[in-house]
């Protein structure tokens, strides 16, 4: 599985499926999206038997995903051999023209409100890197002490789209200490979820 490439706004799941069928991938799957029981939306594209110059896609699919809570829409691709998937992965990613991390970041440190900043740090969770990456922990670790309620809750689920380790103290200090009730109760609940923790 590659990591999650997070879309821009203006980059819907018809772009996805525009490059889907120009590689020839049948959709094979469709959830529907449902805030309320916590389903994401999800739209799946076979690649099997995909060809790139000498190599084969043995077993391979390109997924769109809309999460449950905030609809924020990224893909992802699994399949082997994993250099097949890579460089489909890159193909993607030239046609998609999905947030960098780096771009994240920026528009994390320059949004002016706290919708903007929860926004900026719900993406930012979404499209971290596997590996530990100190930039992204040290905004997320900013959003979980944000002044306005917003955006720690926001924040509070962009770092479980991470499970980086080094934001548990961050949740922990939400967990026993926020004035907010609702806040407490979800950082809880998202430290049970992440493997390993205890409350």
């Amino acid at each position: 599985m590659t990591r999650r490439r997070v879309l821009r706004p203006e980059t819907t799941v018809e772009h996805v499926d525009e490059f889907a069928k120009g590689a020839h991938w049948p959709m094979v799957g469709v959830t529907e999206r449902d805030r309320e029981s916590g389903t994401d939306g999800e739209v799946v594209w076979q690649a099997d038997g995909h060809t790139l110059g000498k190599q084969v896609l043995k077993t391979g699919s390109l997924h769109y995903v809309q999460d449950a809570m905030f609809g924020i829409g990224y893909y992802y691709l699994t399949g082997r051999p994993k250099g097949v998937v890579e460089t489909l992965a890159a193909n993607a990613a030239q046609a998609l023209d999905p947030w960098t991390v780096e771009e994240l970041c920026q528009a994390f440190d320059q949004s002016g409100d706290p919708r903007a900043r929860g926004q900026a740090a719900l993406r930012l969770g979404l499209a971290a890197p596997p590996k530990p990456d100190q930039q992204v922990i040290k905004r997320i670790g900013t959003a979980l002490a944000d002044q306005d309620a917003r955006v720690r809750y926001a924040s509070i689920f962009a770092a479980s789209y991470t499970r980086y380790e080094a934001l548990l103290p961050n949740l922990r200090t939400i967990a026993d200490k926020d004035e907010e009730e609702f806040l407490r109760e979800r950082a809880a609940a998202t430290l049970r979820s992440m493997d390993g923790v205890k409350v």
